[in-house]
């Protein structure tokens, strides 16, 4: 990737005095990881990818062509350089992607000599990306809007212990063992779901198209184990203990941990149930990766916000989403091309701002890099980023300013005020119309927050080509600041377009 020389050389000055530097989202996930990850890549000796799954997708650019990666860290683009990149034991690998991954980079000519799997991370197998596709869309149950990708599924069977991991690719028995206990409990819980619809399901893409199909018992369970141990010959070079590997370096090797989808989906602390399968905060990224907690640590966390607009894929509360309900039911159903043509002529100036939101859209190129659906878009929104912060640092990097340049005026959400049915949090009782500094994370308390907003003036001019925090216009500047003390944060990057020169280090 092509970059700047005095930015490199001042992103270097400033990572110069750490060892282990983790960067992860703090808001839903899609602010820019990937081109930060790679930044940051040429400052790292290890590079790892310790949560999700292929339900992720990092998009970085190098040169002219763009590079989509579900699983592989995007720094195997650097493997020339003598970079390991490695996915690490938290992370749920569905072969097929990671298999098809590797192809297009030996197509490309790009080497992957230094990529390291984890022989303890989750395997994701065809029962878990059917039941994913078929209960989540149930009707009557909470539609979460799941990428369809198997990942929660994998995690649920590995909290349940009849999942796989990637070592059992590499020894036949155990395989086909586990392979049949995981089929038995899948028949359990498809048990009175249609079946001409898992039929249908089946023969989808993500399934090899009825590859695993048995239309007497719905899965083929002879193919399954035979595809999947043609995925551990193809894989069993890169298989190893990257446990033991991390923790070696630790002190010794310069460690990247790269995350993936956001704070605001971790498990156990996102805005539940509208959530990923894992966690997504550094602590679960650090245990991902390999790292002993009592004994390794980050020494600089560098938290992801895209500023001063952001972005939800799939359903949840999104107090500040431009268009609100309309928003939402659009972006479930439309396509990247029927969204495009909605809203060519849409204006971030907009009046409607359901228009204004598909102007914003369009301009940031805001379609999920895995499911290509059009993102939801709102303002940002501080009392979320307040609550994300709780599992964060101060140091943030933000992002897509320059989708908003022709904005005459950013409004920047800094409370709620309740307006649902009585709700007891704790001792605290919520009810009409108390006001919310920070975000209560639970779904039926935000589908209940009505945004107050600060509203600034926009600066009106591209950003694109400056280079240094001073020569930012003073009206993104008054923003920044306004933002830094509302909401604590210190920018120690700024994205000022999608290339990796287009970064200001503060």
């Amino acid at each position: 990737m092509k970059t700047n020389i005095s930015m490199h050389s001042q992103l270097m000055d400033l990572l110069r005095a750490y060892w282990n530097i983790a960067i992860n989202c703090l808001q839903w996930g899609d602010t820019g990881k990937g081109k930060f990850v790679d930044l940051i890549t040429y400052w790292a000796d290890v590079i790892v990818r310790g949560r999700g799954g292929a339900n992720a997708g990092h998009s970085v650019l190098l040169g002219d062509e763009e590079y989509v990666f579900h699983l592989i860290p995007s720094s195997i683009l650097h493997d020339i350089d003598g970079k390991v990149s490695i996915i690490g034991n938290g992370v749920a690998v569905d072969p097929r992607i990671l298999c098809d991954e590797l192809a297009l980079l030996k197509a490309k000519n790009q080497s992957y000599n230094n990529f390291m799997l984890a022989l303890n991370a989750k395997l994701t197998l065809p029962t878990q990306i059917v039941r994913d596709r078929i209960v989540d869309k149930a009707g009557g149950k909470v539609v979460i809007g799941t990428t369809g990708r198997g990942i929660g599924p994998t995690y649920s069977d590995h909290a349940l212990r009849i999942g796989l991991e990637i070592n059992d690719l590499l020894n036949p028995d155990i395989l086909a063992k586990n392979v049949r206990n995981n089929v038995t409990y899948s028949l359990k819980v498809l048990q009175g779901y249609d079946p001409e619809i898992i039929k249908d399901v089946m023969h989808h893409e993500h399934l090899s198209r009825g590859l695993y199909y048995h239309p007497k018992k719905i899965f083929d369970v002879d193919s399954i184990i035979t595809r999947y141990l043609q995925f551990g010959e193809e894989l069993a070079e890169f298989i190893q203990d990257t446990d033991s590997f991390v923790q070696a370096a630790v002190g010794r090797r310069k460690i990247l941990l790269e995350g993936s989808q956001g704070a605001l989906l971790d498990v156990d602390n996102g805005t539940r149930p509208y959530v990923t399968g894992t966690s997504t905060i550094v602590d679960g990224l650090a245990i991902g990766a390999g790292f002993n907690l009592h004994k390794h640590h980050v020494d600089l966390a560098l938290g992801v916000v895209k500023f001063p607009y952001m972005t939800r894929v799939g359903s949840g509360p999104f107090p500040t989403e431009f268009g609100d309900r309309m928003s939402e039911e659009w972006c479930r159903d439309a396509t990247q091309e029927k969204d495009l043509e909605q809203f060519a002529t849409a204006s971030t100036n907009d009046i409607n701002e359901f228009s204004q939101g598909g102007a914003i859209r369009r301009l940031g190129r805001e379609f999920g890099a895995t499911t290509r659906r059009p993102r939801r878009t709102g303002w940002l929104d501080l009392p979320l980023l307040r609550y994300a912060m709780r599992w964060g640092s101060e140091n943030v990097i933000l992002t897509k300013p320059d989708v908003l340049d022709t904005c005459e005026q950013i409004k920047i959400c800094t409370s709620y005020i309740y307006d649902g049915p009585d709700y007891r949090v704790g001792t605290r009782v919520l009810t009409k119309g108390t006001s919310l500094r920070e975000a209560t994370p639970m779904a039926c308390v935000l589908e209940h927050c009505k945004p107050v907003y600060e509203i600034l003036p926009g600066w009106q001019r591209s950003i694109r080509g400056i280079r240094h925090f001073q020569d930012l216009p003073p009206q993104l500047i008054s923003v920044l600041n306004f933002v830094g003390a509302e909401a604590g944060i210190k920018p120690k990057m700024i994205s000022v377009g999608p290339a990796a020169e287009e970064t200001i280090i503060v």
